[in-house]
């Protein structure tokens, strides 16, 4: 049985669908108590409490949002940090293996298409936060990092405003100096379920083909969608 701790999220939701129509076993977890059931177990980063065995734990949860915790490190460092470290010490303990999504942001973007065995030198606090879980799992034997560039999906904030502000007349407003490298959440959600399946260890990465800037990503939006 595998659980997705996150499972109210969208890499998790879609993680799930995903399961569902392949007929895989999951849970997956919910931090909304009126949500819970007996296929939705209650898991709170802020309050971590006893759960059952599980093969595989694919942790997909916590504050994502950079400026939330630039603006806000300790509470968010309680959630993305301190709360992560003590799920993942209790499943370890259940002999599960455990797959951790991370970020690109624990590196400082100053050198493109980073190895994974490259040195962490994050510049953000989110970036911060997904390495000190990184270092605690490198100590782990039988756990992963997944590390992901920016997930595209049609729910993404940024595109919801962007369409939104195209379709009545207003210009959009794109960084030129700024870019990511963009990858479609259904390939995140393939990489993750073969991580599962080949019960991988160690440090993966996942990316687009190759950096743009946002400016032309923008240009590229608005072009697709007429």
């Amino acid at each position: 049985m595998n659980l997705i701790v996150g499972g109210d999220g969208l890499i998790g939701s879609a993680l799930s669908d995903y399961w569902v129509k392949n007929n895989i076993l999951f849970h997956a977890s919910t931090k909304h108590k009126n949500r819970v059931s007996d296929y939705r177990p209650l898991i709170d980063l802020n309050n971590i409490g006893n759960y059952q065995h599980y093969k595989n734990v694919i942790i997909c949860a916590g504050i994502t949002n950079i400026s939330e915790c630039e603006n806000n490190p300790e509470i968010t460092r309680k959630v993305n940090v301190s709360g992560t470290i003590e799920l993942i010490k209790i499943f370890v303990k259940k002999k599960a293996h455990i797959i951790f999504l991370s970020s690109n942001q624990v590196f400082d973007g100053n050198c493109p298409i980073q190895k994974p065995n490259g040195s962490r030198n994050p510049t953000t606090e989110y970036g911060r936060q997904k390495a000190k879980v990184e270092m605690f799992i490198d100590k782990l034997s039988n756990a992963c990092v997944l590390r992901l560039t920016k997930v595209i999906h049609t729910e993404l904030t940024l595109l919801k405003e962007w369409g939104d502000n195209l379709s009545s007349g207003h210009p959009v407003y794109a960084f030129n100096d700024m870019t990511l490298s963009p990858i479609n959440i259904y390939e995140v959600i393939k990489k993750i379920d073969r991580l599962v399946r080949e019960q991988a260890i160690g440090i993966f990465q996942l990316s687009g083909k190759k950096d743009i800037s946002y400016y032309k990503f923008a240009k590229k939006f608005a072009k697709e969608n007429g």
